[in-house]
């Protein structure tokens, strides 16, 4: 007999016993009732039997049809006497205990049979989970918009597979571990497959959170099954995802006993491999810092390949090819999105091509438009859609106008960012408005840029200080900009190493910078005070704008300043 007819039986059996359980259950319900009730059916002839313990409070009787109840014990000495004269059978510790004790003994068989069921189970979902069937990836490099260097970093291994004989000759080793690491939604699980793909090997795919069980030592036996699955069709690719579930540093806590042994399972694997097993073995990561130092040094994962976030020219091949099974308008630019995605990856830009199709349809267009793509990409900024209605409140518009106003002006006067867009239309998410910035230096920043970048932040707030002349009127609309600010404040000083006072030292106690970074806060607000004040023409005809229009383009922006 096969599993499956066994656990067809099985789930049977404990089916109808729970249905017996519950008829039993249904069938015995005992109704309590008033003693002088009790005496009342006595004297009406209606008491058929009555069982009596003498360590309860109360006691069970049943009527000529069978029905159970139960009421207050009298614990007199001639109760007994006086139910006999009545004719009533009397049990004594007996009686309906036979159908008690039957639910006790059906009930902790079933939980039993439950139980061993759900052992059992464990066992064979576990050897399930162990054999796991390789599939043949039909991805390749050409599936992958951008990421070049990565590509091409990873052309050797192909070869390697393919032609693992020729590499043998001369004494070359195929890399046992590979780490892709980056942030999330770059394309790690997609680059992964393409090289199985490219490579035509067997590709078994796991997350390293299936590693962790709730019965120590499972995470361990898993993974020498998927090894000995893997190497019975080498060469062959092993991936595991989200490693981070397993293959952080180990501190000793109390969780790291599962960790321990699956992660050491893992090291003996990759230690074991050899040259007529050729099996690599890829992990991804989003943070490749907090893996431990065991896992990846020299040997085991030590080629490191980084699949970062898309640039310019990635993007626009990237929206390129999420348009194409979409009826896309012959308004739309792609150039002008992969321009104004600065930070958006893969996976970010897929969704926001998805959803300015959903709009679309949504709005019974036949196509998609640039506003389509232009509401998707502003709902992936903002975290929300665009409200239908705004608010009434004059006094509040024109708060959120000069708000707005205050970062597209900082931003302008500052930097060459492109603002392709100011709206004080407000998202479901609760903002009020945005200011979109694209910043043309995406690289490494300077100590003035990050000043710069501060003083856009409290833009915002120095606007509506402006407005009211009284920081007794000023609102919480800043709030995720002073949480930003604080950010990078707080970098600048124990990261950057650019304080006066601290040098180029990694400051991790925030206490030692305090009062330099409320200094620096302090003084960045009045310089961007003092720059809005003495731009304050600009900054009223960027607001009036707003208040009448709602958005602004960066063409008309560049206008009014």
């Amino acid at each position: 007999m096969n599993k499956k007819k066994v656990y067809k039986i099985l789930g049977l059996f404990i089916a109808a016993l729970l249905v017996l359980f519950l008829i039993v259950k249904l069938t015995n319900r005992v109704e309590e009732v008033s003693y002088n009730e009790f005496i009342e059916m006595v004297e009406n002839k209606d008491v058929e039997s009555v069982s009596l313990n003498v360590q309860s409070e109360k006691f069970k009787f049943s009527d000529l049809e069978g029905h159970l109840y139960k009421t207050d014990s009298p614990k007199t000495s001639d109760f007994k006497e006086f139910l006999l004269l009545n004719d009533i059978e009397v049990h004594v510790n007996t009686g309906m205990r036979s159908v008690s004790t039957f639910l006790r003994i059906s009930s902790s068989f079933f939980m039993i049979v439950l139980l061993g069921a759900f052992i059992q189970r464990m066992g064979t979902g576990l050897k399930k989970k162990d054999s796991l069937v390789s599939i043949e990836s039909k991805v390749t490099f050409k599936n992958i918009a951008g990421n070049e260097e990565a590509k091409e970093d990873m052309k050797f291994l192909v070869n390697f597979l393919k032609e693992p004989k020729k590499y043998n000759k001369i004494g070359a080793k195929l890399p046992k571990g590979v780490v892709l690491y980056g942030p999330p939604g770059t394309g790690k699980t997609l680059t992964a497959r393409a090289l199985a793909g490219e490579a035509k090997v067997p590709f078994f795919s796991i997350n390293g959170s299936d590693f962790i069980e709730l019965y120590a030592g499972l995470g361990a036996k898993r993974v020498r099954d998927l090894y000995k699955d893997a190497k019975k069709k080498a060469p062959s690719i092993v991936f595991i995802d989200e490693i981070d579930a397993v293959g952080t540093h180990r501190d000793g806590g109390p969780n790291d006993g599962e960790k321990n042994q699956t992660i050491n399972a893992l090291l003996s694997e990759l230690d074991g491999f050899n040259t007529s097993e050729p099996v690599i073995t890829i992990i991804a990561t989003n943070r490749v810092e907090d893996l431990d130092r065991a896992l990846i040094r020299p040997g085991r994962f030590d080629k490191h390949i980084a699949i970062n976030l898309p640039d310019k020219e990635d993007r626009l091949k990237i929206l390129r090819v999420h348009s194409k099974n979409k009826k896309i308008s012959q308004e739309v630019n792609l150039e002008t999105f992969a321009n104004m995605t600065i930070g958006f990856s893969g996976a970010a830009l897929e969704t926001m091509m998805n959803e300015a199709a959903i709009l679309a349809v949504n709005e019974g267009s036949e196509d998609i438009k640039v506003k389509h793509i232009d509401d998707a990409y502003y709902k992936m900024i903002i975290g929300g859609h665009k409200k239908k209605t705004r608010s009434d409140d004059l006094e509040e518009i024109k708060v959120v106008a000069y708000h707005e106003a205050g970062h597209a002006l900082a931003t302008k006067l500052l930097t060459d960012n492109e603002v392709p867009k100011v709206t004080i239309i407000p998202s479901t998410t609760g903002m009020g408005g945005a200011t979109l910035s694209i910043p043309k230096k995406t690289g490494l920043l300077s100590k003035r840029d990050i000043v710069n970048n501060v003083k856009i932040l409290y833009a915002g707030r120095a606007a509506e200080f402006i407005l009211y002349n009284d920081e007794e009127e000023i609102t919480t609309g800043a709030s995720q900009d002073i949480k930003q600010a604080t950010n990078l404040i707080n970098n600048y000083f124990s990261s950057y190493g650019m304080s006066e006072e601290f040098g180029m030292l990694e400051v991790k106690d925030e206490k030692l910078y305090t009062k330099e970074a409320i200094r620096f806060s302090k003084k960045t607000y009045k310089e961007v005070l003092t720059l809005l004040q003495n731009n304050q023409d600009k900054l009223e005809r960027i607001a009036n704008e707003l208040i009448e229009k709602e958005t602004i383009d960066e063409s008309r922006l560049d206008e009014l300043i």
